[in-house]
């Protein structure tokens, strides 16, 4: 070894010279660095992985050891169940919470930790992206989050432009990411390549792929791989999980680690393998691929010539007295040595957040991201617009000839008010429930990612949302309060608006609360359900409050429609002197205004109160959402 060169190990794992591809453009390719050093490497351990179940612990991963060594290109390979992700996420400090992780994982002689974060990159095998923003918005979007005030603007459009075109998406940059049955959108290969653009923008170190040429045509996957093995000329480590890769496709790895029942079966150059396993009496039939070879060998259903008594767990033990296994040790200390002597500089540093990543700068991105998504999909905001306004419309004629100064008409204004409440209550209510189940899974990675903090999140998605909480609850009650002739004056007209907003809000708020406490939209649904016979009930249009038994009279307090609906009532009611009673028996006759607020309990004394209570529900049921929020995240 050349003690002036450490990356001079002639061992397996190092990189080979990359070929030339399609692509022109040359950001990939120059060398980055990492706190002032080029070289990391990643070598584990005596690695476990167990899954915490109820009544006991089972092992996924037993005692695997290896090495990621700097500009390497690695295959994790293994039957299905073999445990190749469960290694992968265990690897880049991103496992489950409900399994454990023991061993030695170091990054440059240091223990992994939440930094590795800040230095590492991950490709999921599932891609979770907005779908109604397009490829360069989406990049624009990361790259604000990602790095934050650490580049100028030209520095950033040159960063995406290089990106676009070394990822091979240049022709679909404006195209919407979209969803299946959306008109054009990207194609699976194309979601992959934007992936790969999305975690290269900070430039990581170690690169991890999930199953990247899973549902991919054989150009398309041979394409990503040509990539990945590109990627290595600036430094960065690749390791990637793949399920039986051609053999074009499979001799571009510089190693490959095969797994069998959670254990290390072969670790080694892709051309060695084949002669390995035949000097264990596994021979390759003409008719199979080397990697189906490969997994058929280390599967307890194998179909391949040779000695038919040698099963997985024998390979496995095997391959610990191999010089395979020699030779991968001899890799393991001797990048132990290199960063115990500072050839590996340390690299593993939690990125602080400072003025590149302000909390506010992080949140204004945060909400574009949510506007344009929420504007651009009819489904989410303006198709609930026409509804309520076709419901504005329909309760507004009917009632149209109903409001008069009359005892007929005093029963109707309190039937108008109910609907009015009611209208902004319940739909905005059930229409929150689905909103964080379906975006809690990219939350969650992207969180883990530190990219931001669960209240910039939540406090995005609820400023991203009120222009359209605004324009629809002042569409429908100015429609309604116009058509119905509602109390003519200002004060009333205000007074109502400024309710009826709240209780939008509040109804908002106490959607979120559910959508975050319950993991599903059903499970969420069971629950409000029996919670909106509560608000209807204690309302005040159905039964008087101090009828009510003295047990339950503090119902009345969770309830915001029976606040509004006092609110409202004042606002349309007070300083109503003379109430017409030609046809009604005298004792039965509402005189006034204050008649009728009397009936249903109300009191003008209680406004400040009710508009104050409602204030409050709203910042309530908010932080209950927030605090659910973050207990959800934490577990997960």
């Amino acid at each position: 070894m050349d003690r002036r060169n450490p990356d001079s190990i002639g061992t397996v794992g190092l990189k080979s010279t990359p070929p030339d591809n399609d692509f022109n453009c040359n950001y990939l390719a120059t060398p980055t660095k990492l706190n002032g050093e080029e070289h990391v490497a990643l070598v584990w351990r005596n690695v476990r992985v167990s899954c915490t179940l109820t009544g006991g612990c089972s092992y996924i991963i037993r005692d695997v050891s290896g090495a990621l060594q700097p500009g390497s290109l690695v295959a994790l390979m293994g039957p299905s169940g073999a445990g190749k992700s469960t290694l992968m996420t265990a690897l880049a400090h991103r496992s489950a919470a409900n399994t454990l992780v023991s061993g030695s994982i170091l990054l440059n002689g240091q223990h992994v930790g939440p930094s590795m974060y800040d230095v590492s990159g991950f490709i999921y095998q599932d891609e979770l992206f907005y779908a109604s923003i397009t490829v360069s918005e989406h990049l624009h979007l990361m790259a604000h989050l990602k790095l934050g005030r650490s580049l100028s603007a030209p520095d950033r459009n040159e960063l995406v432009r290089e990106l676009l075109c070394r990822t091979g998406l240049t022709k679909c940059a404006h195209t919407r990411i979209g969803e299946v049955g959306q008109g054009k959108t990207l194609s699976g290969g194309e979601k992959k390549r934007l992936a790969f653009a999305s975690e290269l923008l900070s430039r990581p170190k170690i690169l991890f792929c999930d199953e990247p040429t899973t549902g991919l045509d054989s150009y398309s996957a041979g394409q990503l791989v040509a990539m990945m093995r590109d990627l290595t000329r600036g430094g960065t480590s690749v390791l990637c999980t793949i399920h039986q890769p051609s053999d074009e496709l499979f001799h571009m790895f510089d190693s490959v680690m095969l797994l069998a029942n959670g254990r290390v079966g072969y670790l080694g150059s892709p051309r060695g393998a084949t002669g390995y396993f035949e000097r264990l009496g596994l021979v390759c039939p003409g008719s199979s691929t080397t990697a189906e070879f490969l997994l058929k060998s280390l599967s307890n259903r194998r179909e391949c010539r040779g000695t038919k008594s040698l099963k997985p767990e024998a390979i496995c033990d095997r391959y610990l007295q191999s010089e395979q296994f020699q030779q991968q040790e001899l890799v393991i200390n001797s990048e132990i040595f290199l960063s115990q002597y500072g050839y590996r500089k340390r690299c593993l540093k939690r990125r602080k957040q400072d003025g590149r990543s302000c909390w506010f700068y992080t949140l204004y991105y945060l909400m574009k991201r949510n506007f344009l998504q929420s504007h651009r999909d009819p489904t989410l905001q303006y198709m609930k617009l026409a509804q309520r306004i076709v419901i504005a419309l329909l309760v507004g004629l009917c009632f149209s000839n109903t409001i008069d100064l009359t005892q007929a008409g005093a029963q109707a204004v309190q039937g108008i008010i109910f609907l009015i409440v009611s209208e902004n209550t319940f739909l905005p209510m059930y229409a929150m429930l689905a909103v964080f189940p379906e975006s809690f899974p990219l939350f969650l990675r992207e969180r883990k990612a530190n990219l931001y903090g669960t209240m910039q999140f939540y406090v995005a998605q609820i400023l991203a949302m009120l222009p359209f909480v605004l324009l629809e609850s002042l569409s429908f009650i100015l429609i309604v309060y116009y058509l119905a002739h509602l109390r003519p004056t200002l004060l009333g007209l205000l007074c109502t608006v400024g309710t009826s907003v709240l209780v939008m809000n509040i109804s908002l708020a106490c959607g979120c609360f559910f959508s975050t406490l319950f993991p599903s939209v059903p499970m969420a649904m069971s629950y409000l359900v029996p919670f909106d016979y509560i608000l209807m009930i204690t309302s005040g249009i159905f039964i008087k409050i101090r009828s009510m038994p003295v047990v339950l009279r503090w119902l009345p307090f969770v309830s915001w429609m029976m606040f509004a609906t006092e609110a409202i009532s004042i606002a349309q009611w007070d300083g109503i002197e003379h109430l017409n009673c030609t046809g009604v028996p005298r004792a039965a006759c509402h005189h006034s205004g204050e008649d009728v607020l009397s009936q249903y309990s109300f009191a003008r004394e209680h406004l400040r109160t009710d508009l104050g209570a409602l204030v409050g529900q709203y910042f309530l049921f908010h932080a209950l959402a927030v605090l659910c929020l973050m207990r959800r995240a934490n577990r997960s």
